[in-house]
């Protein structure tokens, strides 16, 4: 409890720091030529500096000197450090996606392994109570922690657009965090809030740096571990489908681009503008209007989600279906009229 007593601390030090780091890495940005430049797939009409996400990763790390450092949060800053200096040389230098893909699943071994991070539940269904995952655990906890972080990189399309949705979500997790009793969590949380806010002061409306791959995977392997932590700690019960209403927006629409590829027999792994996001540009939707949009629905199924917290998995279940279904009319319709 008396790390909640100084939460203004864990929030204040990576806001104020990431808000004076980040013009450093600006310039330094600029000077090693770390530039992204307009281009087919790209939106933003100027050169823009990245490596966004070394600023407020380095916003973040003071909070940790006043933390207990347990094997778990261990594996995960070395884990973390791992895909921030991958993510950074591929701001830099473009190291393919085969490279990223080995620097992730090293970083969701060193988590598992190294600090126990395993899904080993998915939550209580009626009838059939807790449904445990066995055998299947550390396959299970590869594939949702290496989904989760591709979303967050694939949605990184917009100015603001992953790091608002980020900071959304880790405020839910955060507050579900501090009502179950998991206040290191909670104040972890509270501290990307403040860096992240740091960084979109530079981000959106008018982006002077993107965060590149170095901030995108870092935040989206981020949000995948403290899901686990907040969800598979008998301690702190809070139930696993919770994190997945509170992060719908990148999860479902990276599972709908991969469908819409394969089903049209396309390269699955092959970036184009089906994403949501680009929908909506392309109807003739402000970036601006677009991104603000997809942060109040997030932000209402975060809501949303904690209204339902002391319910169970099947509550969760029967909303992301139910809303599954909305957000696929919806980009259909995005699509047709497009048409």
């Amino acid at each position: 409890m008396q790390l909640i007593d100084k939460s203004y601390i864990y929030f204040l030090i990576p806001f104020l720091l990431t808000l004076f780091v980040t013009p450093v890495v600006i310039r330094l940005a600029v000077r090693f030529d770390c530039i992204d430049k307009p281009g087919k797939r790209r939106i933003h009409k100027y050169p823009t500096p990245r490596w966004g996400g070394i600023a407020f990763f380095i916003g973040i790390l003071p909070v940790f000197l006043f933390l207990q450092i347990d094997r778990q949060i261990a594996a995960y800053l070395t884990a973390s450090l791992l895909l921030i200096t991958m993510g950074g040389i591929d701001d830099w230098r473009q190291v393919g996606w085969k490279v990223k893909f080995l620097g992730i699943i090293t970083a969701i071994t060193i988590v598992i392994f190294g600090g126990g991070v395993v899904i080993n539940s998915i939550g209580t269904y009626g009838s059939y109570g807790k449904v445990e995952l066995g055998i299947l655990s550390i396959p299970f906890t590869y594939l949702g922690i290496a989904g989760v972080t591709n979303a967050i990189n694939l949605i990184d399309g917009l100015h603001g657009l992953a790091g608002g949705v980020s900071l959304i979500a880790f405020i839910f997790i955060g507050i579900a965090a501090y009502l179950s009793g998991n206040y290191m969590l909670a104040v972890i949380s509270l501290a990307f809030v403040g860096a992240l806010g740091g960084f979109l002061w530079y981000n959106f409306p008018k982006a002077r740096i993107f965060m590149g791959d170095s901030g995108s995977l870092f935040l989206g392997f981020s949000l995948a571990v403290f899901s686990v932590f907040l969800t598979q700690n008998a301690k702190f019960p809070i139930e696993p489908m919770f994190p997945v209403l509170v992060l719908f927006i990148p999860i479902f629409d990276t599972l709908r681009v991969v469908f819409v590829r394969v089903f049209s027999i396309k390269n699955p792994f092959k970036a184009d503008k089906t994403h949501v996001h680009h929908l909506l540009v392309r109807r003739g939707v402000s970036p601006v209007s677009a991104v603000i949009f997809l942060w109040t629905l997030s932000a209402f199924l975060g809501g949303y989600a904690i209204l339902l917290i002391r319910r169970t998995s099947t509550s969760y279940l029967v909303v992301t279906l139910l809303v599954s279904l909305l957000f696929s009319f919806f980009a259909d319709s995005l699509v047709r009229r497009r048409q």
